[in-house]
């Protein structure tokens, strides 16, 4: 997640990723990938020219990279791009860094598939990026982006966006120690999903409880670390890309709480 509302939410997501910057486990796998995009087939990039929109530590490149592409762009604003590169120093791919903002993407019908997963819910001006995007893509191209959910998220936000009035202010040890003791609840809250029917039951189960404690003590640190994070509605999700030029899009309720959207140019 990495292009921002100001400079400086660009330079605090840049500390947040050095400071997380371990790639492994089900957070950084080739599964959870496949299961943020489905059911865009990931075999379809092989050859292309593809491009990811906010790589931050490069979890996702690092996937994208196994699927033999012939070259990628990898956007990103903030000095988490040292990470990324670090993380993929060893890549068979060809990758071209760029530390630019979203807002400042200039390809012209270039790409053949755009990818931004957990990053346009970030971005206030999103509409201009995925503008953007839309003008890089090839003909036939195509954008494959994953964007927070409102619906089916109701009693989450009602927590998390008055914690996040807080938390956004504090500093990073201080947050890290406070996601500690959440991910502690969170805990018992993803066993008790395995024999109740709670909210978020799918997602606690299918993709939570697949993380390491370590994994899931950072994925709370990012969701309160935000100084902006849009939930989208589907019809929001629809709009956004209609009023970026797309006309033909899929759109699919991941786990019942986000949006995945495969839009074509």
């Amino acid at each position: 997640m990495s292009n921002y509302k100001n400079k400086d939410s660009i330079k605090d997501f840049g500390k947040q990723f050095k400071y997380h910057d371990k790639i492994d486990d089900y957070w950084g796998s080739h599964e959870i990938l496949k299961d943020m995009v489905n059911p865009f087939d990931l075999n379809l990039i092989k050859n292309k020219i593809i491009c990811e929109v906010g790589v931050g530590s490069g979890r996702i490149l690092k996937n994208l990279v196994r699927l033999s592409p012939k070259k990628i762009f990898a956007i990103e604003p903030s000095d988490a791009i040292e990470i990324a590169k670090k993380n993929n120093r060893y890549s068979e791919v060809e990758i071209l860094y760029k530390k630019i903002s979203g807002q400042m993407i200039n390809f012209n019908n270039e790409i053949d598939y755009i990818f931004s997963l957990g990053v346009i819910h970030h971005i206030p001006e999103a509409e201009i990026v995925c503008k953007k995007i839309y003008e890089s893509l090839k003909p036939k191209g195509k954008f494959i982006i994953w964007l927070y959910g409102k619906e089916g998220n109701e009693l989450y936000l009602f927590i998390f966006n008055n914690l996040r009035k807080i938390t956004k202010f504090m500093p990073d040890k201080l947050l890290n120690l406070f996601s500690i003791f959440l991910n502690l609840m969170l805990s018992i809250y993803i066993f008790l999903c395995k024999y109740i029917n709670l909210p978020l039951k799918n997602y606690m189960i299918n993709v939570l409880k697949k993380c390491s404690f370590e994994k899931r003590k950072y994925i709370i640190f990012d969701q309160l670390n935000p100084s902006y994070s849009k939930y989208y509605t589907k019809h929001e999700v629809k709009t956004l890309l209609i009023k970026s030029g797309f006309k033909k899009l899929e759109i699919f309720h991941r786990h019942k709480y986000s949006w995945t959207a495969i839009a074509e140019k």
